[in-house]
């Protein structure tokens, strides 16, 4: 008894010494988890109630606008999307990160989006969380496409924790961003359509922020849409180091979205740049009027 005893002690001292962030990861995983399902359950369900309560009040906002500025109706749009939240018991979780009110879930694996497809391949997917008010709601998700990784699919394939989740896009901010107003129902439904290359860009339209943007190409929906008459567009500016040889380029478009076949867009506003120096901030009018409604 005396020499098993001696044997067990080292294996208590261990498990006393055990450090306490380890249940506290549990604990996290497994309140997010049961979030993801909630907020899953009610899509799938086409729960409204369900899908608000599980959902944080800045996604639900961030949501509503978007549906209201492509001229749909809300909330009826709301689960009128083409796939399915994935089941994520399947998957293999890689990480559970907190950082403040922020956390998120990190899995690897065949993230089935219900598209029917007759392979599902396997790739990593992010479930982000804010904590309002001490509980947690889900944000939003992230789908890593592994296909042009082939050497990250295999390590992950192998086991291997992949170093990509040390990057700061891979880190919960712990900052949850401001939760914009509701707006507008649009006179005109509108987007923005950039190119940027060689420059960092921050855009603004109608009282709403964009971006940041960089060495990209991007349609955005203008939150609220254009009026008739004047609209002021801002742009912030910063240029980025380029590869000797390269062309700068930043070009920004105002499109009408009008839904005909014959022509599903208008352009009527067009700006660019491609100096090494552009203006750090400039205010550009962007007008809807039967001129530009022509096409510029």
């Amino acid at each position: 008894m005396i020499r098993i005893l001696r044997r067990l002690l080292p294996l208590l001292f261990l498990a006393a010494c055990a450090p306490a962030h380890a249940a506290d990861d549990v604990a996290l995983r497994t309140a997010l988890e049961k979030v993801y399902h909630e907020w899953r359950n009610a899509v799938i369900n086409r729960n409204m109630d369900a899908w608000k309560r599980s959902t944080s009040t800045y996604r639900q906002v961030v949501t509503r606008n978007l549906i209201i500025s492509g001229g749909q109706t809300y909330p009826d749009s709301i689960f009128e999307i083409p796939i399915q939240p994935p089941e994520i018991t399947r998957l293999r979780l890689l990480e559970c990160e907190q950082h403040g009110p922020t956390a998120h879930l990190v899995y690897f694996g065949k993230v089935d989006l219900g598209l029917d497809a007759e392979v599902i391949p396997e790739n990593v997917i992010v479930l982000k969380f804010f904590n309002e008010k001490g509980a947690w709601k889900f944000d939003s998700n992230r789908l890593m496409n592994l296909s042009q990784s082939p050497e990250v699919r295999s390590a992950l394939q192998n086991g291997l924790k992949p170093d990509f989740l040390d990057d700061p896009a891979f880190t919960p901010s712990g900052v949850v961003p401001a939760t914009p107003p509701e707006c507008r129902k649009p006179q005109y439904v509108s987007a923005l359509q950039i190119q940027c290359f060689g420059y960092e860009l921050r855009a603004s339209i109608g009282g709403y922020d964009y971006g940041p943007l960089a060495d990209t190409m991007e349609q955005q929906l203008i939150i609220g849409g254009l009026v008739l008459g004047r609209n002021d567009l801002t742009l912030k500016i910063k240029p980025l180091p380029v590869p000797e040889g390269a062309e700068r380029l930043l070009e920004v478009n105002a499109v009408l979205i009008n839904g005909t076949k014959e022509k599903p867009q208008v352009r009527i506003f067009t700006w660019d740049t491609k100096s090494a120096t552009p203006p750090a901030e400039i205010t550009l009018p962007v007008y809807v009027s039967p001129a530009t409604m022509r096409g510029v």
